[in-house]
C-alpha cells in the first residue's frame, strides 16, 4: 500500500468514526454533513470522494458495524467443534458486541422509518446473506438429525428476531443490566424450539 492510499484509508475511517458519533448522538436525520466533516477534520469535498451522500455513508457505518460483528464471532467459535456450544458462543458475542456498541442498534431502531424502503430491504437482505456460515451448520445438524427439519432461513431469521428484541428491550430500559446476561435465556428459548 503507498502513503497516499494509507492516508485515503485514514480519512474515509475519520470520516466514518464522526460520523459514527454524531449519529448516535444527534440521529441520522439531524446530523448534517457540514458537522461530520467538521468533526472528522475533512473538507466537504473529501466526503464527496467516499460516499455519494449521507445515506451511503449512514450505511457504510452499518456495513462496517456488521463486518466487525460477523468477524469477532467467527474467532470466537474458531475450534469449537459441537454445533450448539457455537451457537451459544455466537448468542453470547451478538449480545456483548451489542452492549459494547449500543449506539449501532439504537441508530437502526431510530432511523428505520426514514429509511427509503428500497435501502431498508436491501440492508437486510445483505444483511441476512452474512449469516451463511450458521445456516451450513444447521444444515449438517438437520441432516443428522439433531435439529428439526425446518427452513435453515427460517430458523436463522428467528434467531435474529429473538436477539433482537432482547436487544430492543435493552436499549428502552436504559441499558440497566448487562445485556451479555441474556445469554442463556435466549440460547434456552431458541434451542427448545429447534433441538429435536
Amino acid at each position: 500500500m503507498t502513503d497516499w492510499s494509507v492516508n485515503k484509508m485514514e480519512k474515509k475511517d475519520l470520516i466514518l468514526k464522526a460520523a459514527t458519533r454524531i449519529i448516535s448522538e444527534k440521529g441520522y436525520s439531524s446530523a448534517t454533513i457540514d458537522e461530520i466533516t467538521k468533526k472528522a477534520g475533512v473538507g466537504k469535498g473529501t466526503f464527496y470522494l467516499y460516499f455519494k451522500d449521507k445515506s451511503e455513508l449512514f450505511f457504510s457505518i452499518i456495513e462496517k458495524e456488521f463486518d466487525n460483528l460477523i468477524q469477532d464471532i467467527v474467532k470466537a467459535v474458531e475450534g469449537m467443534d459441537d454445533f450448539f456450544e457455537k451457537l451459544k458462543k455466537g448468542i453470547e458475542m451478538y449480545l456483548l458486541y451489542h452492549q459494547k456498541n449500543y449506539f449501532l442498534f439504537k441508530i437502526l431502531i431510530q432511523e428505520k422509518p426514514f429509511m427509503k424502503k428500497k435501502n431498508f430491504e436491501n440492508f437486510w437482505e445483505d444483511f441476512f446473506s452474512r449469516w451463511a456460515f450458521i445456516k451450513e451448520g444447521i444444515r449438517q445438524q438437520i441432516k443428522e438429525g439433531k435439529i428439526k427439519n425446518m427452513d435453515p432461513d427460517d430458523i436463522i431469521y428467528s434467531l435474529l428476531g429473538i436477539i433482537h428484541s432482547n436487544i430492543h428491550r435493552w436499549v428502552l430500559s436504559g441499558r440497566r443490566y448487562p445485556l451479555v446476561d441474556k445469554t442463556d435465556t435466549i440460547y434456552q428459548i431458541f434451542v427448545s424450539g429447534i433441538r429435536r
